[in-house]
């Protein structure tokens, strides 16, 4: 009987793994992208921008740092990083960036940033200079967002300062309850990982197993292709032990292998048949079982 046509079972398994390890790695990359989101953000959460300062009040030639917290739609993102906010007279000194995934397509965005002015201009005539840094404007689908920075004080070092104003930037970025943006994504990494190894295991294993069964396969028909030469062989014989030998020894193969009992049922009877067996009846079922082991 003909195997059906179509995929063989090794190379159906294999393209069955493949699929499966890119549908692994495909989610992984997703979830090391987006994080674990946790679903919709809260209700209350809503884009906005925030422009806090580290301190009211600044030694002269000290470093403060600016933080910029912005709440933005994921598309929007990119639009954060185009250029740094206007911070004239104080220069760039460091800048840090973090994201955080809220989920429901919002992403928080906390730019930090260090300042410092060694410029006569920050100080002035007097004691103290004011600073009013510009306030920065992020674009969003549909708008834009404005955030205002607190005014700064400048304070020359042969002034005294009991104690600056600050405002409160010593404390973490806010992340809303039950959402753990990366940590859920690094264990999918590792999961995803374990099973991309326990795939290659599974495929090494089931090809070795159809390796072996092939194998098998193959010394049973070459026993069955020696058996066949040697019925053959004993035809022109006129030894009769020689040719029911072989006879037998081939019924003996043909109900090992299940095949047809009418073979097995033919082989046996000229086998042990009170006659000399048949020389055309012997070559008929020597054709038969070749058939068989074609197909």
């Amino acid at each position: 009987m003909r195997r059906p046509r179509g995929l063989r079972p090794a190379a159906a398994g294999l393209l069955a793994c493949a699929v499966l390890v890119a549908l692994l790695a495909v989610g992984s990359l997703v979830l090391a992208q987006h994080g674990s989101g946790g679903g919709s953000p809260p209700a209350s959460l809503q884009p906005s921008a925030t422009a806090t300062l580290s301190s009211r009040t600044v030694l002269f030639g000290d470093t403060v740092e600016a933080r910029l917290d912005l709440v933005l739609p994921r598309s929007a993102a990119p639009s954060a990083f185009r250029g740094a906010p206007n911070f004239t007279p104080f220069r760039i000194v460091s800048s840090q960036v973090e994201r955080t995934n809220l989920g429901g397509g919002l992403e928080r965005i906390s730019l930090r940033y260090g300042l410092s002015c060694l410029s006569p201009h920050c100080l002035g005539a007097g004691p103290s200079t004011t600073v009013q840094f510009a306030p920065p404007t992020v674009s969003i689908p549909g708008g834009s967002l404005r955030a205002v920075w607190p005014s700064l004080v400048e304070v020359s070092r042969a002034e005294g300062v009991a104690r600056p104003v600050a405002d409160g930037l010593d404390s973490g970025p806010v992340v809303p309850p039950g959402l753990q943006p990366r940590l859920n994504a690094y264990e999918a990494l590792g999961a995803a990982g374990g099973s991309l190894v326990l795939l290659l295991a599974a495929w090494l294993l089931v090809r070795l197993r159809v390796r072996r069964r092939r194998a098998a396969l193959a010394a049973r028909g070459s026993v069955l292709q020696a058996l066949l030469t040697r019925v053959e062989a004993a035809l022109p014989e006129d030894v009769v032990y020689r040719q029911r030998h072989a006879l037998d020894a081939l019924a003996v193969e043909l109900r090992h292998r299940h095949a047809d009992g009418a073979l097995f049922d033919q082989a046996e009877r000229l086998a042990w048949s009170p006659e000399q067996p048949d020389p055309i009846e012997i070559r008929s079922l020597v054709a038969e079982v070749r058939r068989l082991v074609e197909t």
